[in-house]
């Protein structure tokens, strides 16, 4: 078995892959909530200029205004779904990165249960080896006091 102390290194390298995974998930859930953001505030911006559109209609504009307004409006739609199209990639790439750091985490706490075991049947040995020097120096007191 593997020597305490390389154990100890062992940890303390997947300790910090386990960070650097965390780190990373963090990350990609940071840029999905920010084109999330993005996404509802073009999604409302449409919305406005579609109901903008709308009041001018009923007080009368010129066919040229409604093809321009439509025309902004398809590139709205183009870019609401594009930014639809970014964070459900984003979002796979987040499940991704958040397997990656469990699968670290589950490495990580199995070397520090080696660790722990090791550390145990170091105890035990320990605690063997200090009874057997009780009983030898029990054992040669009586045979002395006997004398």
């Amino acid at each position: 078995m593997a020597d305490l102390t390389q154990l100890q290194m062992l940890l303390e390298l997947e300790q910090r892959r386990e960070d650097k995974a965390v780190q990373d998930f963090a990350q990609v859930q940071q840029q999905v909530q920010e084109q999330q953001m993005r996404l509802d505030g073009m999604s409302k911006y449409r919305l406005d200029y579609l109901n903008q559109l709308q009041q001018r209609g009923q007080s009368g504009i010129a066919s040229i205004q409604v093809g321009q307004y439509h025309a902004f409006v398809g590139k709205l739609d183009e870019g609401v779904e594009q930014l639809h199209h970014d964070i459900i990639k984003l979002q796979q790439v987040l499940q991704q990165r958040k397997e990656r750091w469990l699968a670290q985490r589950r490495k990580r706490e199995s070397v520090g249960f080696l660790i722990k075991e090791k550390q145990k049947r170091e105890e035990k040995v320990q605690a063997r080896k200090e009874q057997k020097n009780m009983d030898d120096f029990s054992s040669q007191r009586f045979i002395r006091d006997r004398k």
